[in-house]
Formats: C-alpha cells, sequence, structure tokens
C-alpha cells in the first residue's frame, strides 16, 4: 500500500515538474533574455496566470521569473549603454520600407553621434551601434535617442531619455 502511494506521488511530482517547465517564458523564449521593456507577451502572460490558478506558488515564481528576465516581454526596441562608451540600440521593425537616423542627442541638443539604417519588410532584427567615446561627457548625463525618418529628417518618430 505504501509503496503504491509513493510510487504514485513520484509520478505526480515528476509529471508536475516537467509540464511547470513548459509553462514559463524564461525557458520556452531564451532569446528575449534580457529584454528590458516592450509588449507584454499576452501567452507567456497566460500561461503564467494557469499556473497561478492552478498552483500558486509555480505561478508566482513564472511570474516573477519572466518579468525579472524579461523573457515576458515581445519585441520593442531597447537601447544598452556599454562601459566601452557604446550605446546600442534595437530598432523595431516596420511593415513599410523606411531609411531611418539614429542619433544621441545631448541636454544641448546636440548630435554626439548619428547612424543611418534602413527597416522594412524582410529585414528583421536590426541593431544599430552609436560611439560616445569622443563626446566628452560628465557621469550621468542625460542624453537623448532620438529615431527620425531620413526623408522627413523634421519628423521625429521615437524619443527615449536615458542616463549615461
Amino acid at each position: 500500500m505504501k509503496s503504491h502511494f509513493l510510487q504514485s506521488a513520484a509520478l505526480a511530482t515528476l509529471i508536475s515538474m516537467s509540464v511547470s517547465s513548459v509553462g514559463c517564458g524564461y525557458i520556452l523564449h531564451p532569446e528575449r533574455r534580457g529584454n528590458s521593456g516592450g509588449t507584454i507577451s499576452g501567452s507567456t502572460l497566460v500561461m503564467d496566470c494557469l499556473w497561478l490558478l492552478a498552483f500558486v506558488v509555480p505561478g508566482v515564481v513564472f511570474l516573477i521569473v519572466d518579468f525579472t528576465s524579461g523573457a515576458m516581454y515581445v519585441g520593442g526596441g531597447g537601447v544598452v549603454a556599454n562601459a566601452d562608451g557604446k550605446v546600442k540600440v534595437k530598432v523595431n521593425d516596420s511593415k513599410v520600407a523606411k531609411t531611418l537616423r539614429v542619433r544621441v542627442v545631448d541636454a544641448s541638443k546636440r548630435v554626439l553621434d548619428e547612424q543611418v539604417t534602413e527597416i522594412g519588410p524582410g529585414i528583421h532584427g536590426r541593431s544599430v551601434e552609436l560611439d560616445l567615446t569622443k563626446a566628452r561627457l560628465s557621469k550621468n548625463s542625460r542624453l537623448s535617442l532620438q529615431i527620425v525618418d531620413a526623408r522627413e529628417p523634421t519628423t521625429l518618430l521615437q524619443s527615449l531619455q536615458f542616463a549615461y
């Protein structure tokens, strides 16, 4: 009787542990790790919440892991400033072909670096690296990342403030 109960408990634990790993965006979408924002993935959120309904502890753990690792976020551009003076910008995909100017501007509206990139159908996962090593910046400088349409330089498509 005891061995049958132990076998059933061991089997239930094994099944729940293997199935629980399927519900976590950290495991299902390793390419999303490190995202700092963007659109929340509906499917990952639903899976985590379903685990929250079934078992409270795994659901809470999955939500915490997915949000803190960035696996909960889909797409979305992002800015990563490295200690070596480089700023890497991930540009969002577009259904329409465009030429963009990605630039970093300081508080006095001085352009520190600028790169031109193409986006559109068939061009995915485009990143631009800007070099701020030549700009003499103090610690915690307030900078602005600007993305403008190269054909209409007065049209600001996206602006993001960050500290460098």
